[in-house]
């Protein structure tokens, strides 16, 4: 008897969808379907080290590029939606093909918004029900076109907590909600089992861990930054780059070392031994970082209002400190965060047999 089979392709914003991803296609496994992944590059390397079992396909990327400042940013995206609607028909197109040939049961879609099909129900997992914009109205009109967009979808899957004890705010618990089928997922968190793993020992004691993602060339600005600041303070810090392809990005003195990349196991245990964990705030590292109940100080991108709507909401519960890029000081913000009053956030955890449940409401 064939195996039910199922296709998955997130989006190359960042490493973050690729990384939240894992939970889910490892539940695909359990419930005995056949895996299929489509990407490339970063994503594909990340995704082929947590399931080497999986079948890989190659996907052309939206590959988009940030300014080095927040105030050009949207016309530097502005310029880049021609790329952009040449992805979404890409893909489509790309869809089509690959269903004619390997006859998929379910599409996955992590944000990427031409990957669905017709003929087989099509998922799309997003955080982002209501996106923040500079301006009211562009909020209203992009959650309009969003919400006519979700229609080409059977279902729309929410990696979230629904209701007001929730992690995103309005950006996944907006006041006015799509037609489209909505779960609510919970925590998709890979480091869970690992850091369950009690054989896992402690690397050495540090004062900070940077984990740095997104896109360029805000990534390596804010690499540059905690590398020279870190150096300058005579601390001892790890950083991972989050550039799992450039093996050459390793450095290493006697206060410091920078990775490009971490397994989950070895994560792990770099995320034990530091006292402070900075980070640009993705929420894919937000729910991965919960349950380890770390002190959290986050550096939104520059120009990016998800992450600097998350900052602020988090700093204002208590769950992280938030500073701004263009006037962050190292030394500054961990004297801060030493006397700061940290909450842990809720975590309710995804799992296997809500999948189940969800994929029988799926198919009826």
């Amino acid at each position: 008897m064939k195996k039910p089979s199922v296709c998955i392709s997130p989006i190359d914003w960042g490493l973050g969808h690729a990384t939240r991803c894992i939970t889910l296609i490892q539940s695909f496994q359990e419930l005995g379907y056949e895996v299929y992944i489509a990407s490339e590059k970063n994503q594909e390397t990340i995704l082929k080290e947590a399931i080497p079992t999986a079948t890989f396909l190659n996907l052309r990327g939206y590959r988009i590029k940030y300014a080095k400042s927040g105030f050009m940013l949207p016309i530097v995206l502005l310029t880049q939606v021609p790329k952009i609607i040449y992805s979404i028909i890409n893909e489509y197109r790309w869809l089509k093909k690959a269903q004619d040939e390997f006859k998929f049961d379910l599409i996955i879609s992590d944000n990427r918004f031409g990957f669905y099909h017709k003929k087989v129900p099509s998922v799309f997992i997003t955080h982002q029900l209501n996106l923040q914009t500079p301006f009211e109205w562009s909020t209203r009109l992009f959650q309009k076109m969003l919400y006519a967009w979700l229609k080409k979808f059977t279902a729309c899957w929410i990696p979230d907590i629904q209701g007001p004890n929730n992690l995103s705010g309005i950006l996944a618990n907006p006041e006015k909600k799509p037609s489209t089928k909505l779960w609510y997922m919970g925590c998709l968190s890979r480091l869970i089992e690992s850091n369950n793993n009690k054989a896992i020992t402690n690397s050495y004691s540090k004062v900070f861990l940077g984990i740095l993602s997104g896109p360029e060339p805000q990534r390596t600005l804010l690499e540059n930054l905690l590398w020279t600041s870190g150096n300058k303070l005579n601390i001892k810090f790890v950083m991972i780059a989050g550039t799992p392809t450039n093996k050459e990005a390793y450095q290493q003195n006697n206060n410091a070392t920078l990775y490009p990349h971490l397994a989950a196991g070895e994560l792990v245990q770099q995320i034990r031994a530091a006292d402070y964990i900075i980070c640009r705030g993705g929420y894919t590292t937000l729910m991965e970082l919960i349950p380890f109940n770390k002190k959290l100080i986050l550096i939104p991108t520059p120009g990016q209002t998800e992450q600097m709507y998350l900052g602020n909401l988090w700093q204002e519960k208590n769950w992280a400190l938030c500073f701004n890029q263009e006037n962050f000081n190292l030394k500054v913000a961990l004297e801060e965060a030493s006397c700061f009053n940290f909450v842990q956030a809720p975590f309710l955890v995804f799992s296997t047999l809500a999948l189940k449940n969800e994929l029988k409401q799926l198919t009826l």
